[in-house]
This record gives structure tokens, C-alpha cells and sequence, in this order.
């Protein structure tokens, strides 16, 4: 599986965290699980996006750095080959 192009992947997390901030009929907040059915992931998920959401309000839900060696582009990369 395709893992979300970065605008796709925002937009969810939006309606995650929108979807949060719902009240239920009976006067409270919507549950994990029903934010997790609704938008079709799981309960950890809605959780780590809600609580990013709460610590770092709009910039929680930007990608996290990866760790790891930061990528280089090949175009800026320098030939291996002499000649």
C-alpha cells in the first residue's frame, strides 16, 4: 500500500482533528472510536493526531523529520566518475 501524498494525507488529519472537536447528541465529545470509524483509520491514529494537535496546535499536523541522512537531490550531486 501507497503511502498519502503530503496534501491528502494533511486534509486528513484536518478532518481527524475536526472530527475531535464534535460534540456527541448526549452532550460530549466524540470517542476515539467514533472519530476512528468515521474516518476510516485506526484509534491510535486519531489519538496521535489529537494530541500533536493539542500540544502544537496547526504545525502538530505537518510531517515529523524522518531520521536518517537527509536526501540529496541527483542533480546536486557531484559526477563519481573523473573524465
Amino acid at each position: 500500500m501507497r503511502g498519502r501524498s503530503t496534501p491528502q494525507a494533511l486534509a486528513l488529519r484536518a478532518r481527524i482533528v475536526l472530527a475531535c472537536a464534535e460534540v456527541e447528541p448526549d452532550g460530549l465529545p466524540r470517542s476515539a472510536s467514533s472519530v476512528a470509524a468515521a474516518t476510516g483509520v485506526t484509534t491510535e491514529t486519531v489519538s496521535k493526531w489529537r494530541g500533536r494537535f493539542l500540544k502544537d496546535r496547526l504545525d502538530g499536523l505537518g510531517d515529523a523529520p524522518r531520521p536518517g541522512r537527509v536526501r540529496t537531490s541527483p542533480t546536486n550531486r557531484s559526477p563519481s566518475w573523473s573524465g
